[in-house]
């Protein structure tokens, strides 16, 4: 496994995994999508960070989005990691947990917050947070739709 910088030649791939997540509706897809396009488009100059895992056949399996939160000094957001559906449950995320901790640090980030909905299906997402030491900070009800609630997560990194 390596973890890389996006390629312009990872869209099409990243566009599939992407679509293969059963919890994305249209609007997450579209999202998501604009964050890679932009990285793709702005390189260097993007406010965000577009890194790949691929597997040893040179297939990419997964990507994370991040970035540092404007207006901040050392805080930086996780926006997305996604994983392609049929490599999930292989400890993927929690390795590019640790790639995303690491070059935030490498970039002077102190904190690093992530968010998540609070619907069942995302019940692995806040377990991961959990085992990998984020702190849960706050809970905003009714923040995507009615019922879906928004967890905020944090975590030190020193």
């Amino acid at each position: 496994m390596l973890v890389r910088p996006l390629k312009r030649s990872d869209r099409n791939r990243l566009e599939e995994i992407v679509r293969s997540i059963d919890n994305f509706n249209q609007a997450d897809i579209n999202i998501a999508l604009e964050l890679i396009d932009d990285v793709i488009s702005k390189e260097q100059a993007s406010d965000y960070v577009v890194d790949v895992l691929e597997d040893d056949d040179g297939i990419v399996q997964a990507y994370v989005c991040f970035g540092h939160t404007p207006l901040t000094q050392h805080t930086f957001d996780f926006y997305w990691m996604v994983i392609d559906s049929q490599h999930q449950r292989r400890g993927l995320g929690f390795m590019l947990f640790q790639h995303v901790e690491h070059q935030v640090r490498a970039r002077d980030g102190k904190l690093l917050m992530c968010e998540t909905s609070s619907l069942e299906s995302y019940e692995r997402v806040v377990r991961l947070y959990d085992k990998l030491g984020y702190q849960h900070v706050a809970r905003i009800k009714n923040f995507y739709r009615e019922g879906d609630d928004k967890l905020i997560y944090m975590k030190e990194l020193v």
